[in-house]
C-alpha cells in the first residue's frame, strides 16, 4: 500500500501520526520536521502555538474507483457552491479551490 497526504486538524491529531512536511513556525523556523511521529507532548504543542492543521501521512485504503468517486464529489461540491452569478475573480477562485480539492480527494 501507499500512503497519501491528509491535512488534519491538530484538535483530531491522534499521537502516532507522521507528518508529511515540516511544521514551521510563522517566521519560517522549523519545529518538527516532515516524518515526525507526533507524540502527546507535541501535539500539546501544536495546539498552544495556534497551529490549526498539519499535513500528515495515511495508508492509503480507497481503491481507484473510490477515488474517482471521492474526485468527482469534491468536483461537484466546488461547482455548488460556486453556482449562480459569475465573474472572473469568482470563476479564478472556484477554478483554484476545485484544483485543491481534487488534488486533496485523489
Amino acid at each position: 500500500m501507499t500512503d497519501r497526504t491528509v491535512c488534519i486538524s491538530t484538535l483530531s491529531l491522534k499521537p502516532g501520526a507522521r507528518l508529511a512536511y515540516a511544521v514551521r513556525r510563522a517566521d519560517g523556523a522549523e519545529l518538527m520536521p516532515a516524518g515526525t511521529q507526533v507524540d502527546i507532548d507535541q501535539l500539546r504543542q501544536l495546539i498552544q502555538r495556534g497551529i490549526e492543521c498539519v499535513d500528515v501521512l495515511e495508508e492509503e485504503t480507497r481503491d481507484a474507483a473510490q477515488i474517482e468517486r471521492d474526485v468527482a464529489a469534491a468536483t461537484e461540491r466546488v461547482a455548488h457552491l460556486f453556482r449562480g452569478k459569475s465573474n472572473a475573480a469568482r470563476d479564478e477562485l472556484a477554478a483554484v479551490i476545485a484544483e485543491f480539492r481534487r488534488k486533496a480527494a485523489s
